[in-house]
């Protein structure tokens, strides 16, 4: 395993370039899966990425938890209402199931986890405020499910705003306009991103060397077996591939990585290969707070508390030994 950065793909010269530290090195290949993934995407509005960070890495999710614990300590110190209550506000952008977990976490944070932490001020005072552009909050869950989750979101004091697009960030606060193009300022210390992703820039490095396009989202048209057009050797998966209109999910990304592991161990084993990626829907889950989720697996739908122990029980699975499925449950 190499720790470096991929800046460039030969696919005609079976060639990679890496660069680490200043230094560019090449490593040539048999077979290459490309399964970079995707980030956060700002819709060409790049700037606002220092001021409301995404949730694509672990770095930053620590970020973010800095920026909303910062708020609360420097709201503490504070003596002018006005600002405390702006650093005191927190906006999600995005409705989706990012955006809503993110917002049902800091509501959850600022009622219970740190309450009665601080001296001067209640952070029990705090608002989460949840905005998209979308005209219902978790537009891929159905209509139903979607009624049922924004009416748990609003229930446990989230302020939904749709229909609501942001066009300024800064500093201070976002600037929304909504479907009649009347503009809106929300003053706010902190502010999270969960608005889109982009796939990685290898889908272009790619594209422009063989007969193929990238969609609006940067995601690579593969074949059907998820290789590159003329090159069986390449592999495109998960969130870099474009393919039936698959979501960029997880679980698509697990499949068609293994699906492509498989086609190059029958190379190897001199067999013949599978032929077309077949995707398995195992449904969609979200948490809206504790003891709350949505649920969507085929015809089946569920929310509330038992939805959130299905969810549960699925994500401990995914976990690696007891102990650490153990402590994750007590937690």
């Amino acid at each position: 395993m190499l720790l470096s950065e991929v800046t460039d793909i030969d696919i005609a010269s079976k060639v990679i370039t890496l660069k680490e530290l200043g230094v560019s090195q090449y490593l040539a290949y048999d077979y290459l899966i490309v399964a970079a993934g995707a980030a956060q995407s700002y819709f060409g509005n790049d700037e606002f990425a220092t001021i409301a960070p995404g949730m694509k890495s672990v770095d930053d999710a620590l970020e973010l938890r800095a920026r909303i614990f910062s708020c609360l300590e420097v709201a503490e110190l504070s003596d002018d209402p006005a600002e405390c209550e702006r650093l005191m506000t927190y906006v999600v952008v995005g409705a989706g199931p990012t955006g809503v977990e993110m917002a049902g976490q800091i509501r959850e944070l600022t009622q219970r986890t740190v309450r009665g932490e601080y001296r001067r001020i209640n952070p029990r005072k705090a608002r989460a405020i949840l905005l998209d552009a979308a005209d219902r909050v978790l537009p891929p869950f159905g209509e139903r499910l979607s009624t049922k989750a924004r009416t748990k979101l609003e229930s446990i004091g989230i302020e939904v705003k749709l229909e609501a697009r942001v066009t300024g960030v800064d500093v201070n606060g976002i600037t929304v306009a909504d479907s009649e193009g009347d503009t809106e300022f929300i003053g706010t210390g902190c502010k999270a991103w969960a608005a889109g992703v982009e796939a990685s820039r290898l889908g272009r490095i790619l594209a422009d060397q063989c007969d193929a396009t990238v969609d609006p989202s940067g995601r690579f048209e593969v074949q059907p077996d998820c290789t590159l057009p003329g090159y069986p050797a390449v592999f495109v998966v998960g969130d870099m591939m474009a393919l039936d209109q698959l979501p960029g999910v997880a679980q698509v990304a697990i499949q068609s990585g293994r699906f492509a592991a498989v086609q190059i161990m029958k190379d190897l084993e001199g067999k013949s290969r599978q032929g077309k990626f077949t995707y398995r829907d195992k449904g969609s889950m979200a948490t809206i707070s504790k003891f709350s989720a949505v649920v969507k697996i085929g015809k089946l739908e569920l929310s509330g508390f038992i939805a959130w122990v299905a969810w549960l029980f699925l994500h401990l699975l995914y976990i690696v030994g007891f102990k650490a499925q153990l402590s994750t449950l007590v937690h």
